[in-house]
């Protein structure tokens, strides 16, 4: 444990941040998490529901390995009572396989909002979205539209 159960819920979160997404530390995952954690997380291009801290971890697990020098900007931030929402901007380079699509070496840089809701020390709820369409975009991927 690294004394984060201190930390303010604005702390934990940008914690959270940069171990998950910048660092790759997907070892933090069960001091960050409660066991019981709620997960509002969807994959793009997949039915699974992202319901455990295991699939916390895959998800980290695949954005680090797709975009190894992965950044986060968080542009703001918003404390309510236990909830931190933080809007934020990723950047990196495509240089492993995501989501199926082979690395293009292209640069991304795209936005989300990550939602937690904190209680003693613990991330109990977790809600996040990333520009998908945009993210796609910039690999390249071509989407079909219906007219």
């Amino acid at each position: 444990m690294t004394g984060i159960q201190n930390f303010t819920s604005k702390e934990l979160v940008r914690y959270e941040i940069t171990e998950l997404f910048e660092r790759g530390n997907v070892g933090v995952v069960d001091d960050l998490y409660a066991e019981d954690v709620v997960v509002g997380i969807r994959r793009t291009g997949s039915d699974e529901p992202v319901a455990s801290r295991e699939d916390i971890e895959d998800i980290y697990r695949e954005w680090n390995t797709a975009f190894p020098d992965l950044n986060v900007d968080i542009n703001s931030e918003v404390v309510e009572d236990d909830t931190v929402t933080a809007h934020v901007t990723l950047y990196g380079t495509h240089d492993g396989t995501f989501r199926g699509i082979e690395p293009t070496g292209n640069r991304i840089s795209v936005d989300g909002f990550h939602q937690r809701r904190v209680r003693d020390g613990e991330i109990v709820e977790a809600v996040s979205m990333v520009e998908m369409g945009e993210l796609l975009r910039q690999l390249d991927v071509e989407l079909p539209l219906d007219a």
